[in-house]
């Protein structure tokens, strides 16, 4: 005889759609991974800042640099408006588009080690709240539980674009310190960051509870 806790498994088994070229495909998750797509063609562009070129160069490099990765983080608010909008929301997005944030922000915060412009102490503390998180969902995905991001989560990751953003830029910009604006950021950043995976554990660890009851 089936238990309440196995029926309840089930249940949410049954909401998690097969994946298929369709969904796969579908625009919002298209704008994911070209978000996935531009890490490597950043990262480039970071290393080619070097005191052996010129002032310009540099500066611009870093300007096409932050404009990608800006442009990344809009193509993140666009997908979700248009698969809120469209009825595209689907399993994997919720898994995926989160993801593919994590990505290009840890991607970042290593090059920006590298170049002096971020200490290691703290991408090390971020990164391993990333990889805490992306770990619980994906244990919470294989009990048929999907996390999505929360609130918090969105907001973390909308100063996190800003601040890292203006740290990639480094020069002064329109009459602004590119340091300055980073970090004031990244504080605020860093708040919502530790206030969403507080989140994330209080989710986790409810659903397992419910499930055992």
């Amino acid at each position: 005889m089936v238990n309440k806790k196995e029926k309840s498994r089930h249940s949410r088994l049954k909401i998690m759609s097969p994946l298929n070229r369709k969904v796969l495909f579908n625009f919002p998750n298209i704008l994911t991974f070209s978000r996935i797509a531009v890490i490597p063609i950043i990262m480039i562009l970071m290393s080619l800042d070097t005191p052996s070129h010129s002032y310009d160069w540099n500066k611009n490099i870093c300007l096409w640099a932050a404009f990608l990765f800006i442009l990344a983080g809009i193509s993140d608010l666009v997908d979700g408006y248009y698969a809120r909008k469209y009825g595209m929301v689907s399993l994997m997005g919720k898994f995926i588009d989160p993801m593919a944030d994590k990505l290009i922000h840890m991607s970042v915060m290593v090059m920006l080690v590298s170049m002096n412009r971020f200490p290691g102490w703290l991408a090390a503390l971020l990164i391993f709240r990333e990889i805490l998180i992306t770990g619980l969902r994906s244990i919470a995905v294989g009990e048929g539980i999907i996390i999505a991001a929360g609130e918090w989560g969105k907001k973390k990751t909308a100063w996190f674009n800003v601040g890292l953003g203006a740290l990639i830029i480094h020069y002064p910009f329109f009459g602004f310190s590119s340091y300055t604006v980073g970090w004031s950021a990244l504080f605020f950043g860093s708040i919502y960051s530790i206030f969403s995976g507080l989140q994330y554990l209080v989710v986790f660890f409810r659903e397992a509870k419910n499930d055992n009851d």
